[in-house]
């Protein structure tokens, strides 16, 4: 692409260490520019303003983006995963409840303001059937439904509180057994440090169900799931213009990952050393291999068998031809 003009793009990218490198021009892609908009920590809110705000280089959700490709649009997708979550410290109880497992949960009340479809909330209750041997029709579900065209589990799904405080209160009454959170992505869902414990700060009666790193790693050495719910994605007309686009962004990402360091203070770099040390790998790929199909595949699956897509895709017919390797 030497000599012809360049091409500007637009990003929006989470404000976070692995994605610094976009940001300060210690990544440089010939013939592109870029500018990126790191001032949204909350990826549903990415979502909105990858779709309102015409960002060439955005995010969205894995089953929304699954539903718009079997409404007949064209992969937009790259393989680059900004945050990832183990979800077992997704799960708050009583700091007085007997439960020391995710797979004490069988049979119990479980309640959340995110819908059941959320990417969260269905990752949660995809790591308690895949790594706990949970049979989710055990369960008595008290949040939103969403959209779930079919529910074709059979879940049991009745109203669920409005906001995370109302779980909360719900919880210390007794009328639910444990709460779905938000996390944090990366090392911090396997450490801490994130927005669970920030929301319990001012409830000292309630406590994660999990928070020994090497019981959350052993989930994950057993089933590989360390779930994928996000995808960054392009918009169509860079794509259908210039189709190395896709394929650059995927390896600029890359170098920006591989640079994350940099950015990280002493004690964050020190969590994120320990989660491949805990883990027995670095998880954090911008790749489509082994791993990964396995947590596209083993979560889209799920989607359609809750009745939230119509049918699943394999992992290689989200993405751009051309990024997959």
């Amino acid at each position: 692409m030497a000599g012809e003009a360049q091409r500007h793009l637009r990003m929006v990218v989470p404000p976070a260490p692995w994605t610094r490198a976009m940001e300060d021009g210690s990544v440089k892609v010939e013939g592109l520019t870029w500018d990126s908009a790191s001032e949204i920590s909350n990826a549903p809110e990415r979502f909105l303003a990858t779709a309102k705000e015409h960002y060439d280089v955005g995010e969205n959700g894995l089953r929304r983006y699954i539903l718009k490709l079997l409404d007949g649009a064209p992969p937009t997708a790259i393989p680059v995963f900004f945050g990832r979550e183990l979800m077992q410290r997704n799960l708050i109880v009583r700091a007085d409840s007997p439960m020391s497992s995710p797979g004490d949960l069988a049979g119990k009340t479980i309640g959340s303001h995110l819908t059941v479809v959320s990417g969260t909330a269905a990752a949660v209750l995809m790591v308690l059937e895949q790594a706990y041997d949970i049979d989710l029709t055990s369960l008595e579900l008290h949040m939103p439904v969403g959209d779930l065209p079919t529910n074709r589990m059979g879940l049991n799904v009745k109203p669920g509180p409005k906001t995370d405080e109302d779980a909360f209160d719900q919880l210390a009454r007794g009328d639910l057994d444990a709460v779905i959170l938000t996390t944090g992505p990366r090392y911090w869902s396997l450490f801490g440090g994130d927005s669970v414990d920030e929301a319990l700060q001012a409830h000292p009666e309630l406590r994660p169900l999990v928070t020994d790193p090497p019981v959350i790693a052993d989930a994950y050495r057993r089933t590989g799931l360390y779930p994928i719910s996000d995808l960054v994605v392009l918009r169509k007309e860079l794509v259908e213009d210039d189709p190395e686009v896709p394929s650059q962004l995927v390896d600029a990402f890359a170098q920006a990952n591989a640079l994350a360091s940099r950015y990280r203070g002493p004690e964050e770099e020190a969590l994120a050393l320990s989660e491949i040390e805990v883990l027995s790998e670095d998880p954090h790929q911008y790749r489509l291999a082994d791993n990964e199909r396995l947590n596209l595949d083993t979560y889209t699956d799920f989607f359609y068998r809750m009745g939230a897509i119509e049918r699943p895709l394999p992992a290689e017919e989200l993405f751009v031809a051309s990024t997959v390797r």
